[in-house]
């Protein structure tokens, strides 16, 4: 046969080619050739609350009241108890004075070390410190005082990194700094919670505020002050009837009570009017969305604080709401 190479050379060209499994493209490659996108990597699980001294049985049990923590006073018992795993080891310290419980409590790990005393109804200190960095938190409650927030970068100087934050509510310190807040105590209040994070209750918090903004119980500055001054009133029947105005408004108007105690022309009847108020006002066991919203629904700082995550829309909304409230319209 003449030509036989370019027989040869025709045949192989005919025959069909096969691709090694380094030559396929990848199932990637193949979505993003069809104009879809590649599926999203699996989320990391969620940490789960490991074994401790937080527990259903254990020595003493916290709550979220008012956006604030406290230890319950009616389910604690005196004692000491440690805990260590592989992981981290802590210990807590009950003790009772009065009826009155207080806890001593550690903890630490490769990542952190953290040291917790509280006092029910007078103070909740908290202390942080990353191991690696040096970097320190501290929270603090005082009574019914604002909220101290304070992260020290370096443990060694002041520098511009530092935050010092207050607020009348864990809420506020979280919406200002929820990244140092989340580093820091989120993992470790969750546990004290039981398994409720205090970040996902912020959020669930501010979206039930913005939207239900249009409807949220209109609560006015100027009638507030108006009953605060009634409690000063020469007769009793009038200082009572002020005394029961303001508690009809909930707790909506602690806001307003709260920035009351800082006036100066209050006697001391009235500032123990508004304090008694305050602490009598009625509230749940344990915090939900719904009740912090109402708690916050006239707190202008804290509308203040969610408006830099608000759109165009809930921004008109939340600033409607403010000024029925007779408060000052926010600003962006």
């Amino acid at each position: 046969m003449r030509y036989p190479y370019l027989i040869a050379l025709a045949m192989l060209m005919a025959m069909p080619t096969v691709s090694t499994p380094a030559d396929e493209p990848t199932a990637d490659q193949r979505l993003k050739a069809a104009g879809q996108p590649p599926p999203c990597p699996k989320k990391q699980r969620a940490r789960r609350r490991p074994p401790g001294v937080f527990s259903e049985s254990g020595l003493a049990r916290f709550r979220l009241r008012s956006g604030r923590i406290e230890v319950d006073p009616m389910r604690y018992r005196k004692g000491s108890q440690q805990h260590q795993t592989d992981q981290f080891r802590e210990s807590i310290t009950v003790s009772s004075s009065s009826g009155v419980p207080s806890v001593y409590y550690t903890y630490a790990d490769d990542y952190q070390r953290v040291q917790l005393v509280a006092e029910h109804g007078k103070s909740l200190r908290m202390e942080s410190t990353l191991v690696a960095t040096g970097e320190q938190a501290v929270l603090e409650q005082q009574g019914r005082r604002a909220i101290r927030w304070h992260v020290r970068r370096d443990p060694t100087a002041e520098t511009e990194l530092d935050r010092q934050l207050t607020g009348p509510t864990l809420l506020h310190i979280v919406g200002q700094d929820e990244a140092g807040f989340q580093i820091h105590f989120d993992f470790l209040i969750s546990r004290m919670l039981l398994g409720r994070s205090l970040i996902e209750l912020t959020h669930r918090t501010e979206a039930f505020l913005q939207q239900n903004a249009t409807s949220l119980a209109v609560v006015s500055s100027d009638d507030v002050d108006r009953l605060i001054n009634q409690l000063g009133a020469a007769k009793h029947a009038k200082r009572r009837a002020a005394a029961v105005a303001l508690a009809g408004f909930g707790t909506s108007a602690i806001p307003y009570l709260t920035t009351a105690l800082s006036r100066n022309d209050l006697d001391v009847e009235q500032r123990a009017r508004i304090r008694t108020l305050i602490s009598r006002c009625p509230r749940t066991d344990e915090d939900t969305p719904s009740s912090l919203a109402c708690l916050l629904s006239t707190d202008r700082d804290h509308w203040q604080i969610m408006a830099k995550k608000m759109n165009q829309t809930q921004w008109i909304a939340a600033n409607d709401h403010i000024r029925r409230c007779g408060l000052d319209a926010l600003t962006r």
